[in-house]
């Protein structure tokens, strides 16, 4: 019985994992906010690779989107700032240094 229990993952198992993964995907897309609120991503060669970044992460979110609303909200908020880092018109008013 317990070889049989130690391959058994529980439901409360992945829902820690699908809120840790939501947490940290939703920390990481605040940090890139607030980065670029402040004016630190003004490369657009960086805002490109940050965006590829972040459909990568997207991609990786994509399992909790059916079962978690939190999932859905950081999906939502992570494609509106990769749309926000690659606005021509917040490129042209924070031009780089």
């Amino acid at each position: 019985m317990q070889i049989i229990m130690q391959g058994f993952v529980s439901m409360s198992d992945d829902a820690n994992m699908a809120d840790r993964v939501i947490n940290y995907f939703d920390e990481e897309f605040e940090a890139i906010r607030s980065q670029l609120e402040s004016g630190t991503l003004l490369d657009y060669k960086e805002r490109v690779i940050v965006s590829r970044k972040i459909d990568e992460a997207l991609s990786r979110l994509s399992p909790y989107v059916r079962s978690e609303w939190r999932a859905r909200q950081v999906v939502k908020n992570g494609e509106n700032l990769r749309e926000r880092l690659l606005s021509v018109r917040d490129i042209i008013s924070n031009p780089p240094i």
